[in-house]
């Protein structure tokens, strides 16, 4: 595939929409357009300073759980200064002012230029310019309000900011930190990015599945109703971890009791997935730890005892005919997860429960996976460069020399990450298989590495509830997961906790009441691509691109992403595929896309599902032309239909 820009402003001359429309050019926009709200917007404060550097002075008004059009007709608005502290309500704030657009920033000149207005706030929020919502952020992946493409000095534009609380602490204050004047790049604002995809060149067919699902403490709802959600995004394998924490308990007589009630629950539930199991041997019953831990993170008293749970909890499941079969060992022991036993380190600790599980599970099982270390943060131990690491490095190499020495069995390697770019999980893939060249016993038994959690945060976090999070979802998957060949992502979680259906900037795909979030959604479009990929190379910062077919029906589909890092702005690409299957003729086109608006129960609750956004006849060739925009945080779906499928 070829990226290059285009200008996108006017189509050139002689190319009326006729002549487009005969070479298979269709336009859309991925969003619906807003009416300008009426008189209240419009009259905004006066008095900001319009210079190179920013806007600083706004009107704040605390009713943050008002729309936009509601909260311009109240009374209450007070000025407020960027970085000046304040306290919104329970929904959050409002800010808003009327931008003038100085003549220069930085030195150059506006006129004629794509000029934005770069915020950020505390915990997040929305942006609206001229009435519209254009895009949402979080303070870290900060916003970009667009004020014009093609910029005027001394023009004014309304914007206003709607300020997420702390999702934990409504009272906690907050400011408004950012308010700086950019001029945006051509490329990004006033060009059309020309996307090529050559469908007659296949590669590497993709995993049978891309995305998979970790949940901690078991699912607030095993219904088949969630299961048959569940399905809905192709999940093949589940992990959970706390599968063994009220295995068993000890009678008043001292006999051991096994209960396998919640395991049960959790093994019929993957039946009715249809998917694997990756069982996280976690965490120590109270019958059996070294001494009272409320987080149940104690070592056993008898690390027999651990062994001969972990052997019944095997064996329990193979007689039941669902047999498990990856197990991986306890959960982030790097992190403190495992209390230190006595007379042993923390290490030493968790290669002995290590040795107690495979031996136990083995027992049960001769042919079960096992693996480890299961860390918080990857292969590296705390430094001055990574300073969120802890013990990742002692714990990997401790497990991996342990098992070179002894002759233990390491069939996958695991680790958790959140938060950080894709950079970063191709860098832990790398390290680690680095790791194992030093091991080379160990390592011919090595079969896969997972990432057994992962999100957009380890915090509570609105990201988690809105496109934000759907999008960075997709785009560590694109630029991360599959290029550092991690054989299974499994997103942390599937389903927030309790049955609640308020968003609370929780982890889950879905509330707790089983109602599809974002993240949800992007991950259907994720499990609608075929297997067949074709590849792809677009050099872009903030678009990622993936491409694949069928080939039995010939069905192609591409996923686009538009996600940055910081100031994201609306991306108006042209997608040209080319050499389309011939079995495509007289078929469909369909576009489908998790953005601000669509898709996105956080937006508007009676738009939760998936959303077609698009559906034409497809090209009479082999060539289809789509021009897209492609807002800020998106996930977008072409899909290329036979007639029989579009039927």
């Amino acid at each position: 595939m070829l990226c290059v820009k285009e200008h996108s402003c006017a189509p050139s001359p002689g190319s009326g929409r006729a002549e487009l429309e005969r070479a298979g050019v269709w336009r859309m926009r991925i969003g619906i357009p807003v009416a300008l709200l009426a008189a209240g917007l419009a009259v905004l404060p006066a008095g900001g300073r319009a210079d190179s550097a920013g806007w600083d002075s706004w009107l704040l008004h605390e009713d943050g759980g008002r729309s936009l059009r509601e909260v311009c007709a109240m009374d209450g608005w007070r000025p407020v200064r960027v970085k000046e502290p304040f306290r919104g309500g329970e929904r959050g704030a409002w800010l808003r002012a009327d931008v003038e657009i100085p003549p220069r920033i930085g030195g150059a000149p506006v006129d004629g230029r794509a000029v934005g207005l770069r915020l950020n706030s505390d915990f997040g929020g929305e942006i609206y310019v001229n009435g519209r919502l254009q895009s949402r952020y979080d303070n870290d992946h900060a916003g970009m309000a667009l004020l014009s493409r093609s910029a005027r000095p001394g023009q004014k534009v309304s914007v206003a900011v709607r300020v997420f609380r702390d999702v934990q602490d409504a009272a906690r204050e907050q400011s408004l930190g950012e308010a700086a004047f950019a001029i945006v790049e051509d490329g990004r604002a006033r060009q059309r990015t020309l996307i090529r995809v050559d469908a007659s060149v296949h590669g590497e067919r993709l995993p049978e599945a891309l995305i998979g699902l970790s949940q901690g403490a078991g699912l607030p709802d095993y219904s088949d109703a969630i299961a048959a959600r569940l399905r809905q995004i192709g999940v093949r394998w589940f992990r959970m971890d706390n599968i063994l924490t009220n295995a068993v308990r000890r009678e008043a007589d001292g006999t051991l009791n096994y209960d396998w009630s919640d395991l049960d629950r959790r093994l019929q539930f993957m039946e009715k997935l249809g998917c694997e199991f990756i069982a996280c041997a976690s965490y120590m019953p109270q019958a059996l730890e070294a001494f009272a831990d409320p987080d149940r993170h104690a070592p056993p008293a008898d690390f027999a005892l651990w062994e001969e749970l972990c052997y019944r909890a095997a064996r329990h499941a193979r007689e039941s005919g669902r047999r498990i079969r990856y197990w991986e060992v306890w959960n982030e022991a790097n992190s403190g997860w495992l209390k230190a036993a006595p007379g042993l380190t923390p290490l030493e600790t968790y290669l002995k429960l290590y040795d107690a599980t495979w031996k136990g599970v083995r027992r049960a099982d001769p042919d079960a996976l096992v693996g480890g270390p299961c860390n918080a943060s990857g292969p590296w131990d705390t430094s001055p460069e990574r300073s969120y690491a802890v013990n990742g490095e002692s714990y990997m190499r401790g497990l991996l020399q342990h098992c070179e020495k002894t002759g233990a069995p390491l069939d996958f390697i695991s680790w958790h990450e959140y938060f950080h770019p894709p950079d970063i999980f191709r860098e832990e893939a790398e390290v680690t298989r680095q790791y194992l060249k030093d091991y080379p016993r160990t390592s011919r038994g090595v079969r896969e590495l997972m990432v057994t959690e992962w999100n957009y945060a380890w915090w509570h976090d609105w990201a988690h509830d809105n496109e934000v999070g759907a999008a960075w979802m997709v785009n560590s998957l694109l630029r991360g997961m599959l290029p550092a060949g991690i054989a299974k992502p499994c997103f942390f979680l599937a389903m927030d906790f309790g049955g609640s259906d308020e968003f609370k900037g929780e982890w889950g795909m879905l509330l707790g009441s089983g109602r599809p979030k974002a993240m949800f959604n992007a991950a259907r479009l994720v499990a609608m691509l075929p297997r067949r990929r074709i590849p792809c190379a677009l050099d872009d910062p903030e678009l990622a691109v993936l491409a694949a077919s069928d080939e039995a029906c010939g069905r192609t589909a591409v996923l686009l992403v538009n996600f940055a890092e910081r100031y994201g702005v609306e991306r108006r690409v042209r997608l040209r595929m080319e050499n389309l299957d011939e079995r495509l003729r007289g078929g469909r086109v369909r576009v489908w896309t998790v953005d601000r608006e669509r898709s996105n129960a956080f937006h508007d609750r009676a738009r939760a599902e998936l959303e077609c956004v698009l559906e034409r006849e497809g090209p009479a060739g082999r060539v289809l032309l789509q021009d897209l925009a492609l807002p800020s945080n998106s996930v977008t779906l072409v899909e290329l239909l036979p007639p029989a499928d579009a039927q």
